[in-house]
């Protein structure tokens, strides 16, 4: 299914933009910099009422950082206070970095024009009406002091998305099934699943959370914050050398460096480069059922995206069986804005574990994935939840079976790898384990059970099954 189509029909189609290639003549070697979905902390006012320990602290230190949200008049941020919808209009222009000026007209009657004097609320609604990333409650009225619920910001961040990067997001497969229900609403379902399935929602209590309620302002930072991480990845610092390259032309013309030519990016071989340490962003995905998708950004030391640079993956098992390893694979060539996404998975039955990916370009590599893959224990039922019910159990596995849990291991229920979970129970070699969980299940639901292990003692994390 095409995903403009899929999510939003307000997507536009882009101008098609050349591919402008680094011509072998250049006299300064690049240095290469990889960099995958990582946001570095900008320097950002503090808030009383926000301190480090704050669920949403990175995400609206960030956001104050770069000038999208502001606190109140007595210092504090009201991290817990709803969104308004005008409110929520002016956070997605900023976000989103488009231009506002006084020549954007809103089409709302009821919206306050704000003068010459500022640009709120008026101009910033007509902007995100004219790209299309909210819509009034009808054509003429916008009621600009409702609260914004969480289904809302999460279409229009959506929305946003498509409409500056249209090929960015991933569609989720089709038993993809969202959190706690969020993918069940007709109008904003799909978008709800869409924005899980690309971490947008990363940081949320889906479960606890209802899409129907009033998003709040940390809720909303959280949110914007992701976007601009998928957005906008990031470059990290890297050293780079300079060399004198032969001063012919090969385009006939020594004032021409660049050229509309398909020919791949040279990266030359002198280039030396450093990549410090930072945070390896980590998915979890089901073994035969799932996929995952990863996005590489190639820029130079300046910062500079490079175009059409050829990007391979190669990864290495850090604990698991049966796991498909890639080695050398070509992931493709990067695009005008220095990206390339490449999306894989494991197809061998019964197979686990956890996969590091590292992503090269000429001499630069850089680790940029790190994929627990969950085992699919459905074939031999080692757990099960009935709809209706608001236990799991974990039965007893025999000494061949591949899911070797440990006696005394405490296991956990999820309605997804990465969320919080729901209980817990100590596992019995012998007879297994039932344990409670907060809320109960629906036919067709997906859960988890984690157990508490570590990726060095070759037993399986995570198993997987659905309600029947």
């Amino acid at each position: 299914m095409d995903l403009k189509r899929a999510i939003s029909t307000w997507s536009r189609e882009r101008p098609k933009r050349w591919i402008v290639t680094v011509s072998a003549g250049l006299l300064v070697a690049l240095a290469v910099i990889l960099s995958v979905v990582s946001l570095a902390a900008a320097a950002a006012p503090s808030f009383p009422d926000v301190p480090p320990s704050h669920p949403y602290y990175t995400a609206i230190t960030d956001l104050a950082g770069r000038g999208v949200i502001s606190g109140y008049v007595n210092g504090d941020f009201g991290p817990g206070d709803p969104v308004i919808r005008q409110q929520g209009a002016k956070m997605l222009v900023l976000a989103g970095g488009y231009p506002v000026s006084e020549s954007d007209i809103s089409p709302f009657m009821d919206v306050q024009v704000g003068g010459p004097t500022t640009l709120f609320p008026d101009n910033y609604i007509a902007v995100a009406a004219e790209h299309h990333l909210t819509v009034g409650k009808t054509a003429t009225l916008f009621d600009p002091y409702a609260n914004i619920t969480r289904y809302q910001v999460v279409t229009m961040v959506v929305r946003m998305i498509i409409d500056l990067q249209p090929d960015l997001l991933v569609m989720p497969p089709s038993n993809f099934v969202a959190t706690g229900g969020w993918g069940n609403d007709p109008l904003h379902g799909a978008n709800a699943a869409v924005a899980e399935f690309n971490g947008l929602l990363a940081g949320l209590d889906l479960a606890a959370l209802d899409p129907y309620g009033n998003m709040s302002r940390g809720e909303t930072a959280q949110v914007l914050h992701n976007a601009l991480l998928l957005l906008h990845p990031v470059t990290t610092t890297s050293s780079s050398t300079t060399s004198t390259a032969s001063s012919t032309s090969t385009s006939g013309s020594t004032s021409s460096t660049t050229t509309s030519s398909s020919t791949t990016t040279s990266i030359p071989a002198s280039t030396t480069t450093t990549v410090p340490s930072q945070s390896i962003p980590t998915d979890y995905a089901v073994a035969g059922l799932e996929q995952n998708s990863v996005v590489v950004t190639v820029h130079d030391q300046f910062g500079n995206p490079l175009p059409n640079v050829d990007v391979y993956l190669t990864s290495t098992k850090l604990e698991g069986d049966n796991l498909t390893l890639m080695s050398n694979v070509h992931a493709g060539k990067t695009d005008i804005n220095g990206n390339v996404g490449y999306t894989w998975g494991q197809t061998t039955p019964g197979a686990w574990g956890v996969e590091q990916v590292t992503a090269t370009a000429g001499t630069a590599s850089k680790i940029v994935r790190i994929v627990q893959w969950v085992y699919d224990d459905r074939p031999t039922d080692f757990i099960s939840a009935a709809a209706g019910q608001q236990k799991i159990t974990v039965k007893a596995a025999g000494p061949l079976d591949l899911v070797r849990l440990w006696n005394g291991d405490v296991v956990s229920g999820y309605l997804g790898p990465a969320g919080n979970s729901l209980g817990s129970g100590t596992y019995v070699a012998s007879s297994g384990v039932i344990f409670s969980v907060g809320l109960t299940w629906m036919s067709g639901q997906v859960f988890y059970v984690g157990a508490a292990s570590t990726n060095t003692d070759d037993e399986p994390n995570w198993m997987y099954n659905l309600v029947p």
